[in-house]
């Protein structure tokens, strides 16, 4: 099918028909719509952001699709994946960043005479309690997030 069939039948198809898209569209005349999508008519085209308006309100994607095979490409529907913009959140992660690092560093300043004392073992210890913590944190944190999105 190429583009202008697929905007013809995504208008044609739309439940009203082009009288009621037009109107969602905000339209004056659903004359004018009906010229756009009309292969015969040469004074009136559907610009892309008609086109793009058009997908959104019938949830009809056949002109996008057209457009791809025209093009050799392929759309695809992207998962619903929740956004959380909690900035604890972030800080939480950077926290485990930043201790990873210091569990590094006292390993390595461990490790440099090749043997642990236990003062050494002891602050290390320290080092992994407090990810941990940080960790079971992020835990929680991550799934009041997801909960919270889920409720909306």
């Amino acid at each position: 099918m190429n583009i202008l069939d697929a905007a013809y039948h995504t208008v044609r198809q739309f439940k009203g028909g082009a009288a009621a898209l037009a109107v969602r569209m905000g339209m004056r005349s659903v004359a004018v719509l009906n010229s756009k999508v009309n292969q015969n008519t040469e004074t009136h085209h559907l610009t892309l952001m008609e086109a793009s308006a058009i997908m959104t309100i019938t949830e009809d994607y056949q002109i996008l699709q057209a457009l791809c095979a025209e093009h050799g490409k392929v759309a695809i529907k992207l998962p619903d994946i929740p956004e959380c913009r909690d900035t604890a959140l972030t800080d939480l992660v950077l926290s485990i960043g930043m201790g990873g690092g210091d569990v590094c560093a006292l390993f390595k300043e461990m490790m440099a005479d090749g043997r642990i004392t236990s003062g050494e073992a002891v602050d290390m210890s320290k080092v992994i309690h407090l990810l941990h913590i940080i960790l079971a944190e992020l835990d929680q944190k991550i799934h009041l997030c997801v909960d919270e999105k889920e409720k909306a």
